[in-house]
């Protein structure tokens, strides 16, 4: 139990990754607050791990608006009296609460950039900011980002995608220089091809290539991502910062991807 008590706030929690994760760390002893778009999902996913024992509560979050973070860093403060963890996995390119799709750049739209901006780096830096002063005052705090393996070596037809990504590994690694002195830890995961949903539900001949591509052979699992943020959560990761950890079955060592 290496986060026995330890609160910890989960964005997109009712999500595949999400789902794992609280889920992962849950059973390593955290008060997990789950926080999502889909509040029915969320609430649920409170309702299954109340019911085996574990300690969550849930809450309806869109990481667009920073008012709304804000009231999660209360609801979670009025709930538990403190933040330890955060774990911004809510974020994406596709699905039922985005308005845009895909597209080449020579085709991508200023909608669809904001878009995927507002909800992955615009969303992670509300997050953040709605938690950071109160870790400094206790002079303790995690925080663990989602990029994407596109924020790494790019991806066709997600410029803005892997722009976004991108640019949350960057300011996880500013974030972490300035907090450090604090004693806070900030560090990112970059996934690769990982067996959710919305990867199933994709043309077979998609994730067939992207599988070939993987050295490991293989499709990652939602659950191998949950037990990488157990790990950073935990005290195991103390001296680890500013780092951005693929965990893409060596996807991106393909030049071909």
């Amino acid at each position: 139990m290496k986060l026995r008590d330890k609160v910890v706030i989960i964005t997109g929690g009712s999500g595949g990754i999400g789902m794992c994760t609280c889920e992962q760390l849950a059973s390593e002893g955290a008060k997990i607050v789950i926080a999502d778009i889909n509040i029915e999902a969320a609430v649920a996913l409170e309702d299954r791990l109340n019911q085996l024992g574990y300690e969550a509560k849930s809450i309806g979050l869109n990481v667009n608006e920073f008012d709304e973070t804000q009231k999660l860093f209360r609801f979670t403060i009025d709930a538990y009296g403190r933040v330890d963890v955060l774990v911004n996995i809510a974020g994406g390119s596709a699905g039922v609460f985005l308005n845009t799709a895909h597209s080449i750049f020579s085709d991508s739209t200023q909608e669809r950039w904001q878009e995927i901006f507002n909800v992955n780096l615009f969303g992670t830096m509300n997050c953040i900011r709605s938690v950071i002063n109160h870790m400094i005052n206790r002079q303790t705090g995690k925080i663990i980002n989602f990029a994407s393996i596109a924020g790494i070596i790019g991806m066709q037809k997600a410029a803005e995608y892997s722009a976004a990504k991108s640019g949350i590994v960057g300011l996880t690694k500013a974030i972490a220089k300035e907090v450090g002195p604090h004693g806070i830890n900030v560090n990112c995961i970059s996934p690769g091809v990982i067996g959710t949903e919305r990867i199933h539900n994709m043309p077979k001949k998609m994730v067939e290539d992207w599988r070939a591509g993987i050295p490991l052979g293989r499709i990652g699992q939602p659950g191998e991502i949950a037990k990488m943020v157990a790990f950073l959560a935990s005290d195991d990761a103390n001296y680890i910062t500013g780092a951005n950890i693929p965990v893409d079955g060596g996807l991106t060592l393909n030049p071909n991807f």
